[in-house]
């Protein structure tokens, strides 16, 4: 009788190992497939930087069409301010006291506030209220706080800044907007009338929302932290047609979608925006009353926090730097 030789039990990667990649590969499909169904439209969208042909990062660049479906609302209503703070007596230093009692006379009598001083009290209040929360103002060429290891800028254009370079907060007023929105055109390639940016009670301009987006891709690039739930707030800040408040717009972007936007991921986290519609001026008149002044001492304090964690600054420091790796 002849011998047989032993079966050997053979490993399925040896009998089909095409089949088991193909097996692998089906079930991650599935997968993927699962998670886009699973994804709800209120948290998650599609990157819409998988719209262009090649990769285009800087949101300048991109079409309004991506700008909305990141999440940009074309109108969005007014939320309550900011919960009031109580300011100390110490807040109002000389120079915020003369700015305040000028726009808020003017203000009272119904005259309308021009540009220069409604830049002017947006700047001293920032430094004095630093000041109070025992923030260092020093000059150089501009006024720039210094939160622990972070330098800010603090201009009327360029507004509240930090980590270097990452804007915080920019103030814009009618003008500055309108030449800011003419360049953006420009560089977008669209030519068309730059008229002023709309200043309406609920719209949301889609110029503000490119540099919202573009001062948070600056703190990704500045190593700027975010806060403890993960998210980026950035805010540009500019007066009503009125000029007696301050329209905020604010928008949290979590750290993840930079992340997303620059890796190429397919579905990225939904950019929350909101809207706030801040007086200048309470009701009391009172300069401690003012609504406007209880939230800029929040966003130093803000600030302040998210020192805590910066990285050292560095340098040079200009208003231009932001603009630089388009």
């Amino acid at each position: 009788m002849t011998a047989q030789a032993p079966q050997l039990p053979l490993s399925p990667s040896l009998l089909a190992p095409a089949m088991v990649v193909f097996e692998s590969a089906q079930v991650v499909k599935v997968q993927r497939k699962t998670r886009r169904r699973s994804v709800h439209l209120d948290t998650h969208i599609p990157n819409p930087v998988q719209m262009f042909d090649r990769i285009v990062i800087h949101p300048i660049a991109w079409p309004e069409e991506a700008l909305r479906w990141m999440g940009v609302p074309r109108r969005l209503p007014s939320t309550l301010p900011p919960r009031s703070v109580t300011l100390p007596p110490a807040t109002m230093s000389a120079a915020l006291r003369k700015a305040y009692d000028n726009v808020a006379e003017m203000l009272d009598s119904g005259e309308h506030v021009p540009r220069e001083d409604l830049s002017n009290l947006v700047v001293d209040a920032f430094a004095a209220i630093a000041k109070v929360q025992n923030v260092y103002v020093y000059h150089r060429a501009k006024a720039y706080l210094s939160l622990g290891d972070m330098r800010v800028r603090v201009e009327p254009i360029h507004g509240f800044s930090a980590s270097g370079v990452a804007p915080v907060l920019a103030y814009l007023d009618e003008p500055f907007r309108r030449a800011q929105r003419a360049r953006l055109m420009c560089w977008r390639g669209i030519h068309a009338d730059c008229h002023a940016a709309h200043q309406q009670e609920d719209r949301v301009d889609v110029m503000d929302a490119v540099l919202l987006l573009a001062y948070a891709q600056e703190h990704r690039r500045w190593s700027a932290p975010p806060d403890a739930a993960g998210n980026h707030i950035t805010r540009v800040m500019y007066p009503n047609t009125a000029g007696d408040a301050m329209i905020v717009l604010t928008a949290i972007t979590p750290a993840e979608t930079l992340v997303g936007i620059q890796d190429g991921h397919e579905i990225l986290k939904r950019i929350r925006f909101s809207r706030q519609a801040i007086p200048i001026m309470a009701q009391d008149k009172e300069w401690a009353s003012s609504p406007l002044l209880q939230f800029i001492w929040g966003l130093v304090e803000e600030g302040g926090k998210l020192a805590v964690k910066a990285p050292a600054p560095r340098w040079p420091i200009g208003p231009w730097a932001w603009t630089t790796h388009f």
